[in-house]
């Protein structure tokens, strides 16, 4: 089963998300590289709060990615309920406490406040990551590529915030490692209500 495919999931359109389904995260062997060889064991673990479609948490340690579950989309209420408790559930199953929180550069989205708050009350560093450079190193992980190499990557999932605060889509990157440069993209449309 690819990563990519793990992490879409099962699409969760119910009005309400079980407790059973917040306590029991599925996990992805991942061939990390040894001490040493990067700076990525230097972070581990690392939570990290997925964007507002599909919505799932992944703690990543110990060599392995620990998905929470898919939680739906956030439009949802019980949705956005769940996103804390299913946090918490994979905190309380790391072996060392995390170092870092991860969440989507888009600070309207609840997983991002929750993302901020969380890594507020634990006193680690909450870090935005720009949406389609995250597609791009879900790729890269799949392929166990946790170097610094750099790789083209192309995005076309829809929308992300970018850097700029501005709306991207279909992105071409080149990216090393936690570098990104956006080397083109689709042109801009105009969208009611100015988004």
């Amino acid at each position: 089963m690819s990563l990519s495919t793990l992490v879409a999931g099962v699409e969760a359109r119910a009005s309400s998300v079980s407790a059973d389904a917040v306590s029991t995260p599925t996990g992805l062997a991942l061939s990390l590289p040894s001490i040493g060889t990067s700076g990525l064991a230097d972070v581990l673990p690392v939570l990290a709060l997925g964007a507002w479609f599909k919505h799932a948490a992944c703690l990543l340690a110990d060599g392995r990615a620990q998905f929470g579950p898919n939680l739906g989309d956030l439009d949802n209420a019980d949705a956005c309920r769940a996103v804390e408790p299913a946090a918490l559930a994979l905190l309380a199953q790391a072996a060392a406490p995390v170092r870092a929180i991860a969440h989507d550069l888009h600070p309207d989205f609840h997983s991002t406040r929750v993302a901020c708050a969380l890594a507020a009350r634990l006193g680690v560093p909450a870090i935005g990551v720009q949406h389609h450079h995250a597609h791009v190193g879900a790729v890269l992980a799949e392929h166990g590529r946790f170097d610094a190499r750099p790789v083209l990557g192309l995005a076309l999932d829809g929308v992300g915030l970018g850097t700029d605060g501005q709306a991207w889509g279909g992105e071409l990157l080149w990216v090393a490692g936690g570098e990104f440069v956006r080397l083109g993209h689709l042109r801009p449309l105009r969208l009611p209500g100015g988004d």
